[in-house]
């Protein structure tokens, strides 16, 4: 279990919008309004962990924050570097925001400081070595593509594609209703998992699908990963998903050591079958009855391998 947002109470709604979004990297939904309330919120999302939400509304009371009351005191924000903690806390400061704690190192191994917002709520920007050790999956290059990890900042192109009935009925997953909807599966399960990569076209920068190796729940074999892909359909037929595919069963087999690359798909599914022949996996049976899927129906799974040359 994680914390998936803290909200806060604001007067200066757009104001604290902007603050978190320049400062701190964040990245804004669309305004929410309910006239009926007399209710208006954001949400921002930072490259991980919890969202913050800021909310207006009305009949809110202007109850003064202070460092000791009992309730929320305050939340911190993690940074890659103490050089980034002291850029962003200079930069603050010689914007006129108040630095309520210099930057220094804590008792218990943090470097932070203390920054207020413009309602005087009271933010730690903290850097700690060991939390940001587990470094993400380097980019792959292609002739073609740049294959890196997933970004907030891809959720609106994500949804783009996601939104397809033609690419989530073939992958097993119900099409993106909205934005949102597409921002928090961004979140848990393509940025928060090793092993996935957004396919980014080289030529102008454009999301344009997935490609990855997990580890394969029907194996208990540490050894082995699952191949896993979709493309949006506007950029099918083209190549694009073969070229990506080499490269991650490359990164797989010489760079992650494996012994073995697995992969299933539906038996409707014949360009995903395509794919996988084309780089020499070989059909080891169908999985009867394996998966039900969002809309009720009952699929077999196509299972495949490649094994290291």
């Amino acid at each position: 279990m994680k914390i998936h947002h803290i909200a806060i109470w604001t007067f200066r709604l757009e104001e604290l919008r902007e603050f978190y979004i320049r400062y701190f990297n964040g990245t804004s939904n669309e305004k929410y309004i309910n006239p009926k309330k007399g209710f208006e919120s954001y949400f921002i999302y930072f490259d991980d962990g919890a969202a913050l939400e800021l909310m207006s509304r009305t009949d809110v009371q202007n109850t003064p924050i202070e460092e000791n009351k009992l309730g929320l005191t305050h939340f911190a924000l993690s940074f890659q570097s103490k050089e980034d903690v002291l850029r962003t806390t200079e930069q603050l400061r010689s914007d006129g925001y108040t630095i309520a704690g210099e930057p220094r190192t804590s008792g218990d191994g943090y470097f932070e400081s203390v920054i207020l917002d413009p309602d005087g709520n009271r933010v730690e920007c903290v850097y700690r070595k060991e939390e940001t050790g587990n470094e993400p999956d380097a980019p792959i290059e292609t002739e073609r593509l740049l294959l890196r990890p997933f970004r907030e900042s891809d959720a609106e192109a994500f949804f783009e594609c996601c939104q397809n009935p033609n690419i989530g009925n073939n992958a097993g997953w119900k099409p993106h209703g909205s934005l949102e909807e597409s921002q928090e599966i961004l979140r848990s399960v393509f940025i928060s998992q090793s092993g996935i990569w957004a396919i980014i076209l080289k030529e102008d920068g454009r999301l344009i699908g997935s490609v990855g190796i997990i580890p394969d729940p029907k194996r208990e074999n540490p050894q082995a990963r699952m191949l896993g892909y979709w493309l949006d359909e506007s950029h099918w037929g083209k190549g694009y998903m073969t070229e990506a595919v080499q490269s991650v069963l490359d990164y797989g087999f010489n760079t992650l050591q494996l012994n073995l690359i697995t992969a299933n798909c539906y038996p409707h599914n014949e360009r995903s079958q395509q794919v996988l022949k084309r780089h020499g996996f070989i059909y080891e049976g169908t999985l009867h009855q394996a998966e039900l899927t969002y809309d009720g129906h009952l699929y077999d799974h196509q299972c495949y391998y490649l094994a290291k040359p």
